[in-house]
């Protein structure tokens, strides 16, 4: 059935419009008030229109700025630029999940009976007494298992829902959302007489920082473990669950609304499964990591995810990182250093993620462009309206400040650029490192990245010692000093297949040492 509606002209007096549909006598009318941003709808017989109708107002939030625009605002206005960009995806999908598993109930299970598996109902925790007695067990235990559940996608600080922490003997929940304060945890955390297990915990450790000043300083992540024990890296928890312990996790609850109250069974057994293994996939990775000699290696590398540089963004790094592989002049990359300082600035008033109020993509097409006017951002692909409405004079004269800048002040140039050779080159590197971690049993992904070969590479085409990832460490012995003996001309690597394919072994051959491993 083809349907038509009136449209409205938006200016700026009242107006009516009929909508009619040609087989209902019924019609819906519409007055629009923009001067107040509403507007009205009636839905009945037209004959009712001669005497009295009854309305009902919808209201149209706008975005504006009480602030002279060529000011950033320095505080969200009702949160409007919040509420309009949403969720996001990930945000959607949580509360898919929590509506497809909330009224289903945690399944009967039996847990193998291990001293180092809490085999009792995780508790909830929701006083200071619980919390702070929980927390003095613990570290008399000397070491606690550690996770949190947050939310991370609505605000600029993510929120924490639930913190999870473990011994041997017990699993606790600790709900902040029903008042259980965090301090006496955070302050157990960053501890150095108690070891903490965590599995990819880095986000998870960004709060023990951020609550205390200080990262936690004895920390073992299980993944990171996984990946010098010839496990692929990174490897999920539910793996190695149910490689060492014989367990199948459930995991319908990762996208669920962890904020919604109150939790239920499945809800708290998910959580509590966090945790839970930790203790013996721990002592099972130790085990293989120190036949193979690899102990140190993990320390060294679990050391890196409390170093205080790890929680202080780098803007160079992040500047380059939204580069990517495009070409930007001086000026270009200083326009996107400044845009992406000022997203920051935006996510914190917004309280939003930076990501959440530009894509990397789209600061990078406005650094590229340069607009000079809001209709020229619009223009940009997947730049909020939102945004250019509330702070597009803000980045306009941001814009305009960089394009006035003298040579000298503007960010330094672009790295060196790989030519065909040099890439194929580097591509080359890239394998002989994989290769080199295999022999090893160390998943290539936790050894050298493809950005860390082709820095490599570049300095030491230059005649420069490399520096970075490849000079410090496990890696200089692994893989730097090797590679950069190769490009020197002073060693050669040889691989070879031993007993075919699934039996494949690499081996090294330096004619000037006469050294094999």
């Amino acid at each position: 059935m083809k349907r038509w509606l009136g449209l409205l002209a938006w200016n700026q007096k009242p107006r009516h419009v009929w909508a009619s549909w040609p087989y209902s006598s019924w019609r819906l009318m519409v007055r629009c008030e923009p001067k107040n941003g509403s507007f009205w709808l009636w839905w009945g017989p037209p004959l009712i229109f001669l005497s009295s109708p009854h309305w009902i107002q919808v209201r149209v939030e706008r975005y504006s700025s009480s602030l002279p625009m060529s000011k950033p605002p320095s505080k969200p206005s009702a949160n409007r630029l919040k509420k309009s960009l949403g969720q996001g995806g990930r945000g959607r999908r949580r509360s898919a999940a929590s509506q497809a598993v909330g009224q289903d109930k945690a399944p009967p299970r039996q847990l193998p009976e291990h001293p180092r598996i809490p085999s009792a109902p995780a508790e909830v925790l929701t006083t200071i007494a619980e919390v702070e007695a929980f927390c003095c067990e613990a570290r008399s235990e000397g070491e606690v298992a550690y996770d949190t559940e947050f939310i991370g996608e609505e605000s600029y600080i993510p929120k924490i829902c639930l913190v999870q922490l473990a011994t041997p003997q017990r699993v606790v929940l600790i709900d902040p959302l029903q008042g259980a304060p965090l301090d006496p945890v955070w302050s157990l955390l960053a501890d150095p007489a108690v070891r903490v297990l965590v599995h990819s915990g880095l986000q998870d450790l960004v709060p023990i920082w951020r609550a205390t000043g200080a990262p936690a300083t004895n920390v073992l992540d299980t993944q990171v473990a996984a990946g010098f024990a010839d496990r692929s890296f990174p490897i999920a928890l539910s793996a190695l669950v149910d490689e060492f312990v014989g367990i199948t996790l459930d995991k319908s609850y990762t996208f669920t609304r962890w904020d919604q109250r109150p939790l239920r069974p499945g809800h708290l057994e998910y959580a509590a499964d966090d945790v839970r293994f930790l203790f013996v996939i721990a002592d099972a990775l130790a085990e293989i990591t120190a036949e193979r000699g690899h102990d140190a290696k993990v320390e060294e590398e679990c050391r890196s995810l409390v170093d205080p540089k790890t929680y202080i963004p780098d803007p160079m790094h992040r500047m380059q990182r939204a580069v990517g592989n495009r070409k930007f002049n001086r000026r270009q990359r200083t326009a996107l250093l400044e845009l992406l300082t000022l997203r920051d600035h935006i996510a914190q008033v917004e309280d939003l993620p930076p990501r959440s109020v530009l894509k990397d993509d789209v600061c990078a097409r406005v650094a590229k462009d340069m607009p000079r006017a809001k209709d020229a951002l619009l223009a940009i692909k997947h730049f909020p309206r939102p945004v250019v409405e509330t702070w597009g004079d803000a980045i306009l004269e941001l814009l305009n400040t960089v394009r006035e800048q003298d040579t000298e002040a503007l960010v330094a140039g672009s790295p060196r650029q790989e030519s065909n050779q040099d890439r194929s080159r580097i591509d080359a590197l890239l394998a002989f490192s994989s290769l080199l971690c295999w022999r090893e049993g160390i998943d290539s992904g936790i050894g050298a990245s493809r950005s860390d070969i082709s820095r490599f590479y570049l300095e030491a085409k230059e005649g420069q010692r490399p520096v970075g990832v490849l000079d410090a460490g496990w890696r200089a012995e692994l893989l730097g000093a090797p590679l950069f003996a190769m490009l020197q001309g002073e060693a050669s690597l040889t691989f070879r297949w031993s007993g075919g394919p699934e039996g494949a072994e690499a081996s090294k051959k330096n004619p000037k040492a006469k050294r094999k491993r």
